[in-house]
């Protein structure tokens, strides 16, 4: 996948940093597939609660 793609796809993650995106090697679960991504960030609990629909907490 093209870094371009990529940034292009974390961009459209609301509530999280663009710039705090950091790439994983392994899932809790499981190690990554040979052809797997896996990128962490830390989202706003506010923009968390909009996308599950849920009232903030506050």
């Amino acid at each position: 996948m093209s870094g371009d793609l990529v940034t292009s796809i974390l961009n459209r993650v609301p509530g999280c940093d663009p710039g705090a995106w950091l790439p994983e090697y392994a899932l809790p679960e499981r190690e990554l597939l040979p052809a797997e991504q896996a990128w962490s960030n830390l989202m706003d609990p506010k923009a968390a609660a909009r996308l599950l629909d849920e009232p903030p907490e506050r």
